[in-house]
């Protein structure tokens, strides 16, 4: 079985290999125009680019700062109270279901 799957796979590779010299005339034209058009890897730069500036990176850091702080304003930033129990939580959202559910029904 294993024999066979690996004689197909080598079959199908060869057929590829061979058609390739028979590639159509629009293929052929169209890879030398890719070809060509692929950058030397001696114009990519050998430098960085990045801001290493001290004072830009302590803006970056007052504003992560302050959006962190108006998120943790925010009112579902609190932590749940600790009088809220989960079963009170599932009580309240079956209530709340089985309410939705009555509205929908046909009188």
């Amino acid at each position: 079985m294993r024999l066979a799957i690996v004689a197909a796979v080598l079959g199908f590779g060869l057929a590829g290999c061979a058609s390739a010299r028979n590639a159509p005339e629009w293929f052929a034209a169209r890879s030398a125009e890719n070809d060509s058009g692929y950058p030397s890897l001696r114009d990519v730069p050998t430098g960085t680019s990045a801001n290493t500036d001290a004072a830009y990176w302590a803006a970056v850091e007052s504003d992560v700062v302050r959006a962190g702080q108006a998120v943790k304003a925010h009112p579902r930033g609190q932590p749940a109270s600790a009088t809220e129990s989960p079963a009170e939580f599932l009580e309240e959202a079956r209530q709340d279901l089985e309410e939705t559910r009555q509205s929908h029904e046909p009188n």
